[in-house]
């Protein structure tokens, strides 16, 4: 990877990851209640496979525990297991 990844919340329903000031990827989240939704996670097809989109799942699993259990979508969840 060249240059340090940076993670940031946008708000409450966004995660980003930023290379050398360049936005790398995106973890899109909605919140109802206790229950949280993972509606999007894109990485931007040069930096695929480098782990990025394994950091952002921690990292909403850091604020949001319980995101883990509601995942349904099958590859998210694959990732999601080798993250936790």
């Amino acid at each position: 990877m060249a240059g340090v990844m940076h993670i940031d919340w946008q708000g409450d329903s966004a995660l980003c990851a930023w290379i050398d000031g360049q936005q790398v990827a995106m973890l899109d989240i909605s919140k109802r209640a206790d229950e949280v939704t993972v509606n999007m996670l894109f990485v931007k097809p040069p930096f695929r496979r480098r782990g990025i989109g394994g950091a952002l799942l921690r990292r909403l699993l850091q604020r949001h525990p319980q995101a883990a259990a509601a995942c349904s979508d099958p590859r998210l969840r694959a990732l999601l297991d080798k993250t936790t």
